[in-house]
């Protein structure tokens, strides 16, 4: 992975986060084609973020984090296989749900259900991967784009890159300056 697509992917480093990463990079090959057999694709690629819902994602990420930091033990408490198998992004946030209801809170407390939140974080990270590649002078080809990722969270991205660098260092991750 290129420089600034790890510290983009490294962007919200939370326990739900990297589990659910997880979960979605093990089915990320059937997210590339968002076909009708493949519903979460389809509903990511849907996805059309806003700047507010960005800033809502970075709230709940940083508030996310200091729990955790506060509960050291938080990440014995899942197994990541478990998120791993889960068949749909419904699954994932059902085992999230339960398993953390301390961080569902935080979730709903920032304005999304659980499912909502990994939607629309699957849907930043696409966007802010691919914005990294392009800025890295690596873009990824168009055709293989559609339906797969929402052009305008591209385009949304791009026009906010510089803020969206500031969010990320909120986090104490934001992207490498080049």
């Amino acid at each position: 992975m290129h420089r600034n697509s790890r510290s983009v992917g490294n962007t919200i480093l939370t326990c739900f986060t990297i589990l659910a990463l997880l979960a979605w990079s093990n089915s990320s090959a059937q997210a590339q084609k968002a076909t009708d057999e493949d519903p979460d694709g389809k509903e990511i690629a849907a996805c059309t973020l806003s700047m507010d819902k960005i800033r809502h994602l970075t709230r709940a990420a940083i508030e996310l984090k200091e729990w955790e930091q506060k509960n050291p033990d938080l990440a014995k408490g899942i197994d990541g296989d478990e998120l791993k198998n889960a068949g749909s992004i419904t699954e994932q946030a059902k085992i999230i749900d339960t398993k953390f209801p301390q961080g569902t809170a935080i979730i709903k407390k920032n304005g999304f259900s659980t499912k909502e939140y990994l939607v629309a974080l699957y849907a930043f990270l696409q966007a802010a991967m691919i914005v990294s590649f392009k800025r890295a002078g690596q873009a990824p080809d168009p055709g293989k784009l559609n339906g797969v990722v929402n052009p305008a969270n591209i385009e949304l991205l791009e026009k906010n890159w510089e803020e969206i660098e500031k969010l990320n260092a909120s986090l104490g991750s934001g992207p490498e300056k080049r």
